[in-house]
């Protein structure tokens, strides 16, 4: 039973880690969610907690390793880290009291949004004219508390959100959304804990056995990556994700 939990573990890290690297997405890793509940088989509560443990390693490892990142948007600071900080707290009390069929629903829809953004929404370049900075507290706020109901950190409507609707550099709008999840999960996880639901030791070993397996193989990737291997990867997840969350709502409503 062990022996086949971790293979099926070992099969969703190697599927994430590819795409996490292809994609460029270090913190959000809102994939292996589906993954978890689909090829590892476990319920959709305890997938939610164990991708929070790995966003949350994930998270330190980028502040760690890519500090230029965070560091590139420390004037926006206290606009993005405040939302999230308190988003994540609601977000975490929030999901704690609905139940599993909810949060299935949930990620079907999310799952679906975010399949045709990656097919339809395209990176611009900077304007010239931004948007007022204070916007971006609500979509940091919005963001987090995905990260809090879901361990989904929103990158994939933050980016956009953050460079077409705000003007801002893609590289940078990057940056926002890293820092927006990079204080939002540890919260979120804190916030469990503090509410007296505590990591259960399957949990953190999943987790710390799924982010090692996932780091690893996304760093071997990241070697030979190219623009070209972004766009491959982009088109084939992104109906992937659509037909996934139609299967999490039909899981739920058939």
């Amino acid at each position: 039973m062990l022996t086949l939990l971790l293979l099926k573990g070992l099969l969703a890290a190697l599927i994430v880690g590819f795409v996490t690297a292809s994609i460029q997405s270090w913190v959000d890793r809102f994939f292996l969610v589906i993954l978890i509940i689909s090829v590892v088989g476990l319920p959709v509560t305890d997938a939610i907690t164990i991708n929070l443990i790995v966003v949350s390693l994930a998270a330190l490892m980028l502040a760690l390793r890519q500090t230029e990142v965070l560091t590139s948007v420390r004037g926006d600071w206290p606009l993005v880290i405040i939302p999230a900080v308190v988003g994540a707290m609601l977000g975490r009390v929030l999901a704690l009291a609905l139940p599993p069929a909810v949060l299935t629903v949930l990620l079907g829809i999310y799952a679906i949004l975010a399949g045709l953004r990656l097919a339809l929404i395209r990176p611009l370049p900077e304007k010239e004219t931004k948007a007022h900075p204070s916007w971006l507290a609500p979509i940091a706020f919005g963001a987090a508390i995905l990260m809090g109901l879901l361990s989904a950190g929103g990158k994939v409507f933050q980016v956009p959100l953050y460079n077409a609707a705000l003007g801002r550099h893609p590289k940078q709008a990057y940056a926002l959304a890293a820092l927006s999840i990079s204080a939002a999960a540890p919260l979120a996880l804190a916030t469990q804990v503090g509410m007296g639901v505590a990591l259960t030791t399957t949990q953190v070993l999943m987790a710390l056995y799924l982010f090692a397996l996932t780091t690893g193989v996304a760093l071997v990737v990241q070697r030979f990556w190219t623009p070209q291997l972004n766009k491959i990867v982009t088109w084939i997840i992104a109906p992937i994700l659509v037909l996934v969350g139609i299967r999490f709502l039909l899981m739920v409503l058939m």
